[in-house]
């Protein structure tokens, strides 16, 4: 798939074609949804599948956009630089914020295991998420458009389905890059974001309805001379209008790069470090990008399952699975743009992406997850609650 997060397309036009794409399993549904978005186009793997759907907290290296206020819809995001170094050759971290990953993650472990068992008949999650947005010229969109035609017309020749849908969804991705770059080689001449927060009711049962509700949607600029500059090009418009709330009971993954893993048979999941770690290998190895990096499919399993109905068990594999992998650092001690108090994980991928997930020490829940590239643009999500529900439209009952 492509090698940039486009950052500087509208993620909010992107999003619905993205999903669509993969969560398809019989041709005349794709076509269904296909003729229901407007301006689609589909999610990138790099960083791996991670759209997002996701800035990096403030101990993070590198200057990056971050903000807890640009989440609550407060403050535009702002730029944070890493910490000072200390006269004696250290970062300037208290003690209190090293924490050495893997024993945090083996820690993690033990305290998932502890977290009790729960059932409903629906799998509530609200986040709030922050993405970088832009204007692109009508010419882009038409073009857009012909694009996703073309990658229909594939699908319905072929009779593609899960993995090889991935294949034709990757090649679709650099075409839509090559298309961006010649119209819009520079990118935008000003930084922009969405922030909005979502509800969402996964139905246990197979037919059930599926329910997204969106609110809070605002767009923000980072800094008075970004806002200065869209309004002398014209204010052009950075957020399609759309629904307050969608149902729909059609078939959605709950990972995309692993399209067997559904509400049904989440909760069957190996509990076992060796039978989860040997499971998700083999799904790696079917994906079909060549220069793929395992890790980076871990750190994107890892979210889908950790806000997903996870047994205990199996939240504790994934843990430990990651705690043996090279290449995790601990930023300690941080904040999620809500202020609740966690430990960030970080990864970075070859091409520069750092990817953060900050999680719960007490009760080892996963609390926001981002991703970044140096002085870039930063796509980030929090958690704010998630948990079974016994009625579609209501919360988790505490």
């Amino acid at each position: 798939m492509t090698d940039r997060m486009f950052a500087r397309l509208r993620p909010d036009e992107l999003d619905e074609l993205a999903e669509a794409s993969y969560r398809r399993r019989r041709r005349e549904d794709l076509a269904r949804t296909f003729s229901s978005t407007r301006n689609p186009a589909p999610a990138p793997r790099r960083p791996l599948f991670l759209l997002a759907t996701g800035a990096v907290a403030a101990v993070a290296a590198g200057a990056v956009v971050v903000s807890t206020g640009v989440l609550s819809g407060n403050t535009p995001p702002v730029a944070v630089s890493s910490p000072p170094e200390s006269t004696t050759g250290g970062t300037g971290a208290s003690p209190a914020t090293r924490i050495d990953a893997r024993s945090f993650l083996l820690a993690a472990a033990a305290t998932a295991l502890r977290e009790p068992a729960a059932s409903g008949d629906y799998w509530y999650v609200r986040q709030r998420t922050t993405h970088p947005t832009s204007h692109l010229p009508e010419e882009f969109w038409t073009e857009a458009r012909k694009l996703q035609l073309q990658e229909q017309a594939e699908v319905d020749r072929t009779g593609a389905e899960d993995d090889e849908l991935v294949a034709i969804n990757e090649k679709y991705n650099k075409k839509l890059e090559k298309l961006r770059k010649s119209i819009q080689p520079d990118g935008p001449s000003y930084r922009a974001y969405i922030v909005e927060s979502e509800e969402r009711w996964r139905p246990k049962r197979i037919g059930g309805t599926h329910r997204v509700k969106s609110s809070d949607r605002e767009v923000v600029f980072p800094s008075p001379q970004d806002e200065a500059k869209w309004k002398e090009e014209g204010s052009p418009k950075l957020a399609e209008d759309k629904p307050k709330s969608v149902d729909d009971n059609l078939p959605r993954p709950l990972s995309i790069p692993n399209m067997d893993i559904t509400m049904q048979n989440v909760g069957d999941l190996p509990t076992s470090k060796k039978a989860l770690a040997g499971r998700l290998r083999a799904q790696f190895a079917k994906l079909p990008d060549p220069h793929k990096e395992f890790d980076l499919y871990l750190w994107q399993t890892t979210v889908d399952l950790m806000t997903a109905p996870t047994t205990p068990g199996t939240r504790a594999a994934i843990f430990r699975i990651l705690a043996d992998q090279p290449g995790i650092t601990s930023h300690g001690e941080v904040a999620d743009a809500t202020g609740r108090a966690g430990v960030g994980l970080a990864v970075e991928s070859d091409d520069g992406y750092e990817f953060q997930l900050v999680v719960d020490e007490d009760t080892a829940e996963l609390l926001e997850y981002s991703v970044a590239e140096k002085d870039e643009d930063t796509v980030r999500v929090t958690f704010e609650e998630f948990g079974w529900t016994d009625k579609l439209g209501r919360r988790p009952q505490r």
